[in-house]
């Protein structure tokens, strides 16, 4: 039934529309049914969505999205792959914008929304921060990214991964790993392996600078106490306090403390 995922069709069409992979728009095409659908799944359509999806590519997924009632917004960095999707998906609930996502106001798109994509490797990080530090009323988000940043999405207090992006990001949303995607699924085949990750953005979540800040003081040196780490950015007396009305150990390291003690520690700092 869908096309845009077998090889072969990919090479005709790229052929046919003198396309050659960008590297540094980070273009690996998913050609693994299986994991297209598993997909499909997470996300998880009732019917009646407003749905992003970021890096189209040849349409892989968006054949699949659009089998359903749903109102589709794309965004493509790539000129040429903008033109044939938008000769391609030619229909009144595919709205195509050609631009790099970053650059896209995400108050621009309908609330609420569901967003998904197979983000390019470099700035996942990035384009996830975009959305989640913006006021819009995100649904729920299903991304593919590298498999190393999302286990340090998902990581645990005490973890290796356990670190800045973690409690920044879940600060915002609930995260949860769905299942990894081999290298071999993706055409050209990429030099590392993928994850979908699904995230749950909290309705009133937000981190002002400062608090963005003592996140990333309180990692700065990750062996030393939270005392000393927090005192290389802001006042002694200051980071006594603040511990103390939290009620935080000053001896402990940033990485034991979960997700809930930092908003404590963000919410009490003098």
């Amino acid at each position: 039934m869908y096309k845009r995922s077998r090889p072969g069709w990919i090479v005709q069409k790229m052929k046919k529309e003198g396309l050659v992979f960008r590297k540094r728009f980070g273009q690996n095409y998913l050609i693994d049914d299986n994991a297209l659908e598993r997909i499909m799944e997470a996300i998880d359509l009732k019917g009646g969505e407003k749905v992003l999806e970021i890096g189209p590519g040849l349409g892989a997924l968006t054949e699949r999205l659009l089998n359903n009632d749903i109102e589709l917004y794309a965004v493509e960095i790539d000129r040429d792959l903008g033109r044939i999707l938008e000769r391609d998906f030619n229909q009144e609930n595919f709205h195509l914008i050609v631009e790099d996502v970053l650059k896209v106001d995400p108050l621009s798109f309908p609330q609420p929304l569901v967003i998904i994509g197979n983000l390019p490797y470099y700035i996942t990080s990035a384009i996830i921060m975009h959305f989640l530090e913006s006021s819009l009323d995100i649904s729920s988000m299903v991304i593919m990214m590298q498999k190393e940043v999302a286990q340090r999405l998902t990581a645990s207090p005490g973890s290796k991964d356990y670190g800045v992006l973690t409690v920044i990001t879940q600060i915002y949303a609930e995260v949860e790993k769905l299942f990894d995607v081999g290298r071999n699924c993706f055409m050209p085949t990429p030099k590392v392996e993928s994850t979908v990750v699904k995230l749950w953005p909290g309705k009133s979540a937000s981190l002002n600078e400062k608090g963005l800040n003592i996140i990333k003081a309180a990692f700065s040196q990750r062996r030393k106490t939270l005392n000393n780490s927090l005192s290389s950015a802001f006042e002694k007396e200051e980071v006594i306090e603040a511990l103390k009305k939290a009620d935080i150990d000053p001896a402990r390291r940033a990485e034991s403390l979960s997700t809930d003690e930092f908003k404590t520690l963000i919410r009490l700092w003098p």
